[in-house]
């Protein structure tokens, strides 16, 4: 699943082919990923882009001149936002399915196309049909954007506030973590990680973490965020960005994945459970 750091990676690299490009032409492949909106072709064709915003894990684009429009993307578990240019490159984010799917689009797996009068194309593929590219009006797009909590790496986000809101939870921590209202964008793999760097075991209630233990996730938090997006998050499910190029924040994972295999700090074998839902990756040793 697409995480924060690939979301913000593959929305960095759509600002320069759609920011104040207009679009010419929508084709719905599958009417649920726009949430079966007959009228999205008429209402937003002739349309320019003037930002694409993100919160979460959600992407929000809007509209020059036209404030109470939006269109929101979710890639939730399989979704890729894939690009051709006029010379017909393919270039893509999210989860790259097979060489023969993005070499050959539209296909099977194609929800939805979005052309440009810049001669791009876009294409939103889902082989899960869990994702989505849905309309939004201003009140709509604002009412979802509440349901968000702060970024730990943005500049609103409170450490102080964010441990007293987390220790009040009676679920397992990674749970708490897990739970968007609570906190944006931690998604499995980095609230692994985040764990393992504060020493706290992800099955732990977190009204048992100590107030020391709850502001070191949330300093862990906006640190390993912030580097996973300045290298593109990581290769799972061969994420790429919009440029081709893969994150390589696999390279810095202490735990996630590496069941198995000795734990980096301590030597003992990092084992798999799971936890809501889940799976979870944690040392026995380093982690209480």
């Amino acid at each position: 699943m697409p995480e924060l750091p690939e979301v913000e990676t593959v929305r960095r690299q759509m600002l320069p082919l759609m920011t104040d490009s207009t679009i010419t032409g929508i084709e719905v492949f599958h009417a649920k990923t726009v949430a079966y909106d007959s009228g999205i072709e008429d209402a937003l064709v002739g349309l320019t882009i003037q930002s694409i915003d993100r919160i979460g894990k959600l992407l929000i684009v809007s509209f020059l001149d036209h404030p109470d429009q939006f269109l929101l993307i979710h890639l939730k578990m399989t979704g890729q936002i894939l690009f051709t240019d006029k010379n017909k490159r393919i270039s893509g984010g999210g989860h790259t399915l097979t060489a023969t799917d993005v070499s050959d689009l539209p296909h099977k797996h194609t929800r939805v196309s979005f052309t440009l009068h810049t001669g791009v194309t876009i294409y939103f593929n889902d082989m899960r049909l869990f994702g989505y590219c849905k309309r939004a009006n201003a009140r709509e797009t604002e009412c979802i954007r509440a349901t968000f909590g702060p970024e730990p790496h943005s500049p609103d986000f409170d450490p102080i506030t964010f441990a007293k809101k987390l220790r009040r939870r009676k679920t397992p921590i990674k749970a708490a973590l897990l739970d968007q209202t609570l906190i944006a964008g931690l998604g499995n793999i980095y609230v692994d990680e985040v764990l393992f760097r504060v020493g706290v075991r992800p099955t732990r209630r977190a009204d048992r973490v100590l107030k020391r233990e709850a502001l070191a996730i949330a300093q862990a938090a906006s640190e390993i965020l912030t580097a996973a997006i300045a290298v593109g998050g990581t290769t799972f499910q061969h994420f790429t960005d919009t440029g081709g190029q893969a994150g390589n924040y696999t390279d810095y994972l202490k735990v996630f994945g590496q069941q198995g295999t000795p734990c980096p700090e301590c030597g003992r074998i990092i084992e798999k459970t799971r936890v809501a839902g889940r799976g979870t990756h944690y040392c026995p040793d380093c982690q209480r």
